[in-house]
């Protein structure tokens, strides 16, 4: 039993750095890492907030993942549900919180449980 034989979606992660020229400083949304392997495991999900001029929804769902990927708080991640599978039709845009990083235990009578949990935020505008 492995906790990587489980991630059946995969991850890009977008994050803003400082780009300095000169004097000027300015930020840019760069993608960090590409494909990693997780997944999505548990949502609160919400009904749909109507307003006048649009609905939104907003959804907390955590994901998982090896520790070997580097997430920051309000890193920009684009998950492709069943994207290890060969299933690309559901892409989720969202944004982590803090990382909760699970390490191997010693002794561990079922090995390969070491990981990191991610909250994440969604929050989109309904077409």
């Amino acid at each position: 039993m492995n906790f990587s034989d489980w991630y059946t979606d995969t991850m890009d992660v977008y994050r803003v750095t400082s780009i300095k020229t000169g004097n000027l400083t300015r930020q840019s949304r760069e993608k960090v890492l590409e494909g990693v392997p997780c997944r999505i495991y548990t949502s609160g999900d919400a009904a749909p907030a109507m307003r006048q001029t649009a609905a939104d929804i907003k959804q907390t769902s955590k994901v998982a993942l090896d520790n070997a990927h580097v997430i920051h708080e309000g890193d920009e991640l684009v998950i492709t549900r069943g994207g290890r599978l060969g299933h690309a039709v559901d892409v989720i845009r969202a944004f982590a919180g803090a990382p909760h990083i699970y390490y191997e235990p010693f002794g561990a009578v079922m090995p390969g449980l070491a990981h990191q949990e991610v909250k994440l935020l969604e929050e989109e505008r309904v077409r």
